[in-house]
């Protein structure tokens, strides 16, 4: 292949001429050499985006698969709850688990299609997931599994559920030994199925984990958007450069 070479100016016994030299300008093979070598980084730019997307859309279906089965688990404990007559916040639950749904399907709409504002957007959902989401199904099944475990009683003389408190209102808890059966007729059982409640807790986990991830790997995807190498122009070589190009190419020992 041909390569540009550097004439330096010489004295008459060899050594170099002392002054500025300037090399000479590179031919127009080497010109071309340089236009596939930088089409050669673009391509493997581009590739590295692709397999950036790929792993985003495996988070999705996790997402969607891991929302589902939170779902499912969400509503079972609600009808647990509802056979055996125990306060519960019926809902809840299943909204968190249903925006891991949501937030999955933006993932995979987004690595499908990958249009930056999908990708931007399922970035925004992960954080709300761990700052939001995943914390507030571990609280609360945390409390349903400590108040079925300790046996716990409530009563209030408003509903747990009204828009607004009336005045001189009181709410009383009692757990373990400290109910007897008149209590029972008259309070309510708190908690559910703490079966239920610590499945919930460990698919949050995993949703907190494949959530750190997907915000990493869509913050990488837009950084790489954003740092890309910019568009060089690029001449077409004439068919005079063209065969210039070939003859010193076979000049070459």
């Amino acid at each position: 292949m041909g390569r540009a070479s550097l004439e330096l100016p010489l004295n008459r016994d060899g050594s170099i001429r002392s002054g500025n030299f300037r090399a000479p300008s590179p031919s127009p093979f080497d010109k071309m050499r340089m236009q596939l070598n930088y089409l050669k980084s673009r391509r493997i730019t581009e590739g590295a985006t692709l397999r950036l997307l790929s792993i985003l859309k495996m988070l999705a279906q996790i997402h969607v698969f891991l929302g589902i089965l939170m779902l499912i688990l969400s509503a079972l404990a609600d009808y647990v709850s509802s056979r055996k007559n125990t306060i519960r916040l019926n809902g809840l639950l299943e909204c968190c688990s249903f925006y891991f749904v949501v937030m999955g399907s933006v993932g995979l709409c987004g690595a499908a299609s990958y249009r930056r504002g999908l990708v931007i957007a399922i970035l925004v959902m992960s954080v709300h997931a761990i700052l939001i989401f995943v914390p507030g199904i571990v609280i609360v099944s945390s409390f349903d599994i400590h108040f079925h475990k300790h046996e716990c009683w409530g009563s209030c003389d408003w509903h747990l559920l009204a828009t607004s408190l009336p005045q001189n209102s009181q709410c009383q808890i009692l757990c373990g030994t400290n109910v007897d059966e008149h209590k029972r007729s008259v309070m309510t059982r708190l908690g559910t199925d703490y079966r239920l409640d610590a499945g919930l807790i460990a698919l949050a986990g995993l949703e907190l984990l494949f959530a750190i991830a997907t915000f990493l790997i869509s913050l990488k995807i837009i950084c790489s958007k954003i740092t890309q190498q910019p568009i060089v122009e690029m001449m077409p070589l004439t068919a005079p450069q063209v065969q210039q190009a070939d003859q010193s190419n076979k000049q070459e020992p």
